[in-house]
């Protein structure tokens, strides 16, 4: 039988269709407790509670706009003979976190670059790109309520150390689940992605956050926790696509899309952490000094307006605890001139 209803979201309108979904209220929330990790994590720092205020109006829709986009792209061969205006229903369903996670940081790393000049770019970014992974993993109950993008049947004592709210609703016997037209075998359940992928963010958060720079030490540079969100996005993606039903695989089973993207992401992770420590040390090397155009143009425009510097004011090998205490007190000093300049002109 049917137990969850909850798909239909709530406030529904005189034709029946429902004004708010669920899906929606959980991205948002995700979105908001996410802004509070950031803010948590920037105030710890001694930058104000209003610090990613800006920063979130912008890089929020962004995100939403680039998870719609990478969706539409995906399933082209779906919108290709719809008419062009349904590529903007979103209430009908469609985002892809792909696309969402590219077009938030991008923009939240331009606002950041452009109008918190003094505060190294990589370092507000660490700041907030882990914290994603939570959002992520709040948006996924929205695949709960939706009854979507769940996994293959399985027998419910495989799960039954799970609350029944959960087990109870993700079955509906002989009816197709939610809106997806995918009807389970009877006495089965839906394999509960959203948590597993919801426990596998938080995990991979702790360890980002915390693990990270225990693990790497005086090696630790800004802008590891950024790139190293990319890698756990990855390898949580590659894991899960396996245990998706067939019916939520983009670009379907057969091309692995999915997967193929998954490993895009760690990748791409990987080797910008690499470059991360690759030009520090060149540039501690001075080996970027002579280089036309990027070594008089280019580093000298980053290193003043956003505070991005390959090679911190104190040397990348002998780096302490307190140098970085001293260094974010100048970042600090720096933007309140700058701030106090503004409004006396």
């Amino acid at each position: 039988m049917n137990t969850l209803a909850y798909w239909q979201g709530l406030f529904p309108d005189a034709d029946g269709n429902p004004i708010l979904r669920f899906y929606a209220i959980f991205i948002l929330v995700g979105a908001l407790i996410a802004l509070f990790l950031s803010s948590y994590r920037a105030h710890k720092d001694g930058f104000d509670w209003t610090f990613f205020g800006s920063i979130f109006l912008v890089a929020f829709p962004c995100g939403i706009v680039g998870a719609r986009i990478w969706y539409v792209i995906a399933q082209w061969q779906d919108f290709a003979s719809h008419p062009f205006p349904d590529i903007f229903e979103l209430w009908n369903g469609g985002l892809a976190i792909q696309g969402g996670a590219i077009g938030g940081v991008l923009a939240g790393a331009l606002v950041a670059f452009f109008f918190r000049k003094g505060v190294p770019l990589l370092k507000c970014t660490d700041y907030a790109v882990p914290t994603i992974l939570v959002a992520q993993a709040v948006g996924r109950w929205g695949n709960f309520f939706n009854q979507e993008v769940f996994g293959h049947a399985v027998t419910p004592q495989s799960w039954s150390f799970l609350p029944s709210f959960i087990t109870y609703n993700m079955q509906n016997g002989s009816l197709p689940m939610g809106n997806s037209f995918v009807t389970l075998p009877e006495g089965s359940i839906a394999a509960p992605l959203f948590l597993i992928e919801g426990v596998l963010n938080i995990a991979f958060f702790v360890l980002i956050t915390k693990g990270l720079t225990s693990l790497l030490g005086r090696r630790y540079r800004d802008g590891d926790s950024t790139f190293a969100y990319f890698i756990a996005y990855g390898l949580v993606r590659y894991l899960m696509e396996p245990m998706r039903n067939p019916h939520f695989i983009m670009g379907g089973v057969e091309n692995q899309r999915s997967t193929n993207m998954a490993l895009v992401f760690l990748v791409i992770g990987a080797v910008l952490i690499f470059l991360n420590h690759l030009l520090r040390y060149l540039d501690s090397r001075h080996l970027f000094d002579k280089v036309p155009f990027l070594g008089n143009k280019v580093l000298p425009y980053l290193k003043k307006r956003a505070g991005l510097v390959l090679e911190m004011e104190v040397s990348s090998t002998e780096a302490t605890a307190e140098d970085e205490a001293l260094d974010l007190d100048k970042i600090r000093a720096l933007e309140k001139r700058k701030k106090d300049e503004e409004k006396e002109e």
